[in-house]
């Protein structure tokens, strides 16, 4: 119920304060100079705190989007996979937004600034580029669980106006994949690492199981099970363990590769070189470049293996949800992008449930 209590000042000043008491929550006050603005407010306050549309942003006061980027940084950020990228996003954010209450921040005033962002080329080397809206998402992506902490963990802010920000249409992907000829001779430039012989090793993991560089290069000896012919993924992309079959090139390989083994299980698979890099994972960017100019392959990244190891189990009879849990997707929305290479497996599948039904 709602309470007002007219008061005059020393000076002789009229005002309304306005108390409503709700059971159940603590009581929300407001003053005015006119009767009228009180009443109103008092009227539409109650109404909204009884159909739990109210929200009292008591918590949020005088905080900025430069305080809710620094608390999720200190308390939530280092817990991720992918802190680097996401802080890259938020110190562009808190630059540009930062001095902002954060209940002022609306969709239109992210949508502005991320129409900026797209509109702003930077540098690439000696030549500037435009960024993609698949880089334009992931800004906004990385300014939402931040919001989103504001909203549901503090308190600060009613609603996460992130949500209301329409995303920039992206592309299937990339599907590029070596053909029989290009892995040929990727793997006859990698046979001439003369420095780096794990170079073969670490691209027939790639190819056969789809490991991502991260994946393969975090690899220890106790996550390989060589009497099993499986490898075991721990430090993945999702947080969560996935194993895959050895088998083929890349099971010998891996035998080969073990007559080094080193008693301590904890040891990379493949450590660094160095004294100072032993303790790492090995660092193989260099010998990789080297080998793609070796079998002269044209725009071809080291994660379009993994294209590849997709790409050949979709030519040769994989489902994309087989697909998926090799690949360690959740969902198989990202692996829509090899539908078409299944084609001529359904045919056969067709073909053969038609010939055994209609068969005289």
């Amino acid at each position: 119920m709602a309470y007002i209590e007219k008061r005059t000042s020393r000076s002789g000043k009229t005002s309304y304060r306005v108390q409503i008491r709700v059971k159940g929550r603590q009581p929300e006050t407001a003053s005015f100079d006119r009767l009228t603005d009180a009443k109103r407010w008092a009227t539409q306050t109650e109404a909204a705190i009884r159909e739990g549309r109210y929200f009292h942003a008591a918590a949020g006061k005088g905080k900025t989007l430069t305080d809710a980027i620094d608390r999720y940084s200190r308390d939530i950020l280092p817990s991720l996979k992918d802190q680097a990228h996401r802080a890259t996003h938020l110190a562009w954010w808190r630059d540009k937004l930062g001095k902002i209450a954060i209940k002022d921040i609306t969709p239109a005033l992210i949508t502005e600034y991320r129409d900026e962002l797209k509109a702003t080329p930077y540098k690439s080397g000696k030549t500037e580029k435009q960024r993609t809206d698949a880089t334009v998402n992931r800004y906004v992506a990385s300014l939402s669980p931040v919001m989103a902490a504001a909203t549901n963990d503090w308190g600060w802010i009613a609603d996460n106006p992130c949500r209301r920000v329409r995303r920039g249409s992206e592309s299937r992907g990339r599907t590029r994949f070596l053909t029989n000829d290009e892995r040929k001779r990727l793997l006859e430039a990698c046979d001439k690492a003369n420095e780096t012989p794990e170079l073969k090793t670490i691209v027939l993991l790639a190819i056969t199981t789809g490991g991502r560089r991260g994946e393969i290069s975090g690899l220890r000896w106790r996550d390989v099970d060589l009497k099993r012919k499986r490898i075991t993924f721990e430090d993945t992309k999702n947080g969560e363990t996935r194993a895959a079959p050895l088998s083929g090139p890349a099971l010998q390989a891996m035998q080969d590769w073990a007559k080094v083994r080193p008693l301590d299980e904890s040891a990379f698979v493949f450590p660094g070189r160095t004294a100072k890099t032993k303790g790492k994972p090995l660092d193989f960017e260099r010998p990789w470049q080297t080998a793609l100019k070796r079998a002269e392959l044209q725009d071809f990244r080291f994660h379009d293996l993994r294209h590849t190891a997709a790409s050949y189990l979709a030519m040769h009879g994989a489902g994309l949800r087989e697909i998926a849990d090799i690949l360690g997707h959740k969902t198989l929305a990202m692996v829509q992008r090899y539908s078409h290479l299944t084609h001529d497996h359904k045919a056969s599948v067709v073909e053969r449930m038609t010939s055994a039904v209609f068969e005289d």
